[in-house]
């Protein structure tokens, strides 16, 4: 089952997305996997990156790689608050509404 994995990192938000900015193309370097779906977004409360993984068994190879959590300190990034869900539905059914009008 596809699981929706939604990281809160709390601080000033121009920062982390900055340090966002610059640790991106380290991390997916030395992933394992890599996400179906990547949304990175500025909150009120500091920085938002949600993701859409196969399984959760993907998502946590990829979160516990220790590189992972490496390149997430060097780059100067707080622990973030990790939520996780389970997909129900993934994506718009094509043959209802075009992709664009």
């Amino acid at each position: 089952m596809a699981m929706l994995a939604v990281f809160d990192f709390h601080g000033d938000t121009a920062d982390l997305a900055a340090r966002y900015t610059d640790v991106l193309r380290k991390v997916v370097a030395i992933s394992p996997g890599r996400p179906i779906i990547h949304l990175a977004v500025p909150r009120e409360y500091g920085f938002m990156v949600a993701d859409v993984w196969d399984t959760e068994d993907a998502f946590h190879v990829f979160e516990q790689n220790p590189d992972f959590r490496r390149v997430m300190q060097e780059a100067g990034l707080p622990d973030p608050k990790v939520r996780l869900y389970p997909v129900h539905n993934l994506g718009w059914p094509v043959d209802v509404m075009p992709l664009y009008r």
